[in-house]
């Protein structure tokens, strides 16, 4: 006699037939992959080997060798009877990548003990003439004279807006919570616009005093001979 069950088909599910995995599986499995070959970030601040580095940056051991042979050594650990460096990651890494964005703005960060003198030298004498030529072709302001600017437009604009609200046509239509919302809203703006103009300049380097900050450092002041003869006509 056939069983009914035998019929009907059992219980156990049937496994999926063997074949290329699904997109799911794969992802996963890439993510698995990638959680057990990427090391704990608490491994990046340690000393860390060449062999450590190269397979980070995806280069060949000899050649991140060749890059770090100036590169400050954080210690010596003994591997294979010989004497390793190991490296600071960070450090390590400023000797690999090369700096990104304006070299201006990373000279900028640099102090005359961390660049060779004949660089050092070249630079602030280029900074120099730069400055030099601003200077005589008026395009470089005195903060003095850009924060009275500033302030004189910052006065202006106050004035303009409170009369948007006193020359309003049918002003005496509005409301007292009216009325009230637009003078509240006209304070809100002078204020941010007072904030911008005056308050941020002081808080920042303007350009004179970023190439004032500059001639310090290398020992050279601007004075009133630099100024060009018709500045004072």
């Amino acid at each position: 006699m056939v069983d009914l069950s035998d019929l009907m088909g059992g219980d156990e599910p049937t496994g999926r037939p063997r074949g290329r995995p699904t997109k799911a599986e794969a992802e996963a499995r890439l993510q698995k992959q990638m959680q057990e070959d990427l090391p704990h970030y608490t491994e990046f601040r340690k000393p860390v080997g060449v062999m450590f580095i190269a397979n980070v940056v995806g280069k060949q051991p000899k050649q991140i060798q060749k890059r770090l042979e100036k590169c400050p050594v954080s210690k010596w650990a003994t591997h294979g009877g010989k004497q390793v460096p190991f490296y600071d990651f960070m450090t390590a890494m400023s000797y690999l990548v090369p700096p990104r964005g304006s070299i201006e703005d990373w000279f900028a960060q640099q102090n005359a003990a961390s660049l060779p003198p004949y660089v050092n030298k070249m630079w602030w004498d280029s900074a120099h003439q730069r400055n030099r030529v601003m200077l005589a072709s008026g395009d470089l302001w005195h903060t003095e004279d850009v924060m009275l600017v500033l302030g004189r437009v910052a006065m202006m604009i106050r004035q303009d807006v409170k009369m948007w609200i006193e020359d309003l046509p049918e002003k005496e239509l509005l409301s007292n919570k009216q009325y009230g919302a637009l003078v509240d809203a006209t304070n809100r703006l002078v204020e941010e616009i007072r904030k911008t103009l005056v308050e941020m300049p002081r808080e920042t380097l303007s350009m004179t005093a970023h190439i004032k900050s500059e001639l310090d450092s290398s020992g050279r002041m601007i004075d009133d001979a630099d100024r060009p003869a018709g500045d004072d006509e």
